[in-house]
């Protein structure tokens, strides 16, 4: 059984990967201005940003308590004990993910930034390969099947899968 955690370097956190998009986006942002308020009105973006950051905090808040109650670490760098399938983790295998990635987006909106939009793309699919996938073949070493059960019945981002 693996006892290590999924990841072991400081930068393979979801903050370093996401906080990499933001920090370009505002510097690309400053150099050549590009604003959502081009394609969409500034109150709709301001008001879907405030949605989209508050919905993002929602699920990581409820994910932290329900890490919190199972006596889980949010750290990816921390082993961990158990699977948490109820709760958030009955409708995504990453909530953690999907939360910041849904707040990310709401910044992007309140920050009128296309620029951040645009960088979400690579700055996911880096989570996917530096964060999620170890974090997967981690799981399945330590847990075996009943992660693998687990993977059959709930979506890597969002929503149950049918049962056959």
């Amino acid at each position: 059984m693996n006892n290590h955690a999924a990841h072991t370097r400081s930068w393979e956190t979801f903050e370093a990967v996401y906080g990499s998009a933001l920090i370009l986006s505002l510097l690309l942002n400053y150099l050549i201005p590009l604003q959502l308020s081009l394609v969409m009105p500034r109150t709709a973006s301001l008001s879907s940003g405030a949605i989209l950051a508050g919905a993002g905090v929602a699920i990581v808040m409820a994910v932290r308590r329900q890490f919190n109650q199972a006596g889980q670490p949010t750290d990816p760098g921390r082993p961990t004990t158990q699977i948490i399938t109820t709760g958030v983790f009955s409708w995504s295998r990453n909530p953690l993910y999907l939360g910041g990635l849904i707040f990310m987006l709401g910044i992007a909106a309140l920050l009128n930034s296309i620029w951040l939009l645009i960088l979400l793309l690579p700055a996911t699919t880096a989570a996917h390969f530096i964060l999620i996938l170890p974090e997967e073949k981690y799981l399945l070493a330590r847990f075996g099947g009943s992660y693998r059960q687990y993977t059959r019945s709930v979506r890597r981002w969002f929503g149950r899968r049918r049962q056959p």
